[in-house]
C-alpha cells in the first residue's frame, strides 16, 4: 500500500494551471510544451505520462470552481479511496493502486487545505480570458485573480473603458 506524498498547495495550483486543459486552452497554450511536473510538485517518485498528468489536473481543476467544491472533492476521494493510516509522526494517506498516487496526493492536499480555510478561498481567475486557479491564503480573503498580471490587465481594461466613455 503506497504512501500518498504530502504536497504544498502552491505546487498543486501551479500544476493544475500548467496541465489542465481548460487553463491551457484559455491561455492559448495548447501546443506549448509542458513543464517538469516533478519540479512543480517537488515529486520524487515516478509520475504518469503526459496524458495521466493532464487527466489528474483535469480532475482537480473543477474543485476550484465558484460553487462549493465539497461534493466534487468527496466524489473524487471516493473514487481514489485513499486510506488514512496512523503513523508515529501523525496521519498519512495510502492508496492500493500506485497509479492513484498523484490524483490522491492532489485531492488530499486540497482536502487538507479546505480543513484549514473557507471553501470560498479556492477559485478560478475572474479575468475574462483566464481560468487559472488560485488558493487564497491572504488575511483578507478577497482574492479574485490568479496573479497580479491578470489583476493589472483587468484594471487597465476598466480604466480604458471609463476613459473611452468620458471622451464622448
Amino acid at each position: 500500500m503506497p504512501d500518498v506524498p504530502v504536497l504544498e498547495m502552491r505546487g498543486v495550483v501551479e500544476f493544475v494551471n500548467e496541465f489542465a486543459d481548460a487553463a491551457r486552452d484559455a491561455a492559448g497554450e495548447q501546443h506549448t510544451a509542458y513543464p517538469d511536473a516533478a519540479e512543480l510538485l517537488t515529486w520524487t517518485g515516478p509520475l504518469p505520462d503526459v496524458d495521466g498528468l493532464v487527466a489528474a489536473a483535469n480532475a482537480i481543476h473543477p474543485l476550484f470552481a465558484a460553487d462549493p467544491s465539497a461534493e466534487r472533492l468527496n466524489e473524487l476521494l471516493q473514487s481514489l479511496r485513499p486510506t488514512p493510516v496512523a503513523a508515529a509522526d501523525g496521519l498519512r494517506w495510502a492508496v492500493d493502486d500506485p497509479a492513484d498516487l498523484l490524483p490522491a496526493a492532489l485531492a488530499t492536499t486540497v482536502l487538507a487545505w479546505l480543513l484549514r480555510h473557507d471553501p470560498g478561498r479556492l477559485g478560478t481567475c475572474s479575468a475574462s480570458n483566464c481560468v487559472d486557479v488560485y488558493a487564497d491564503s491572504s488575511p483578507a480573503g478577497r482574492r479574485r485573480f490568479c496573479s497580479t498580471t491578470c489583476l493589472n490587465r483587468h484594471k487597465v481594461a476598466a480604466h480604458r473603458r471609463r476613459a473611452a466613455g468620458a471622451g464622448r
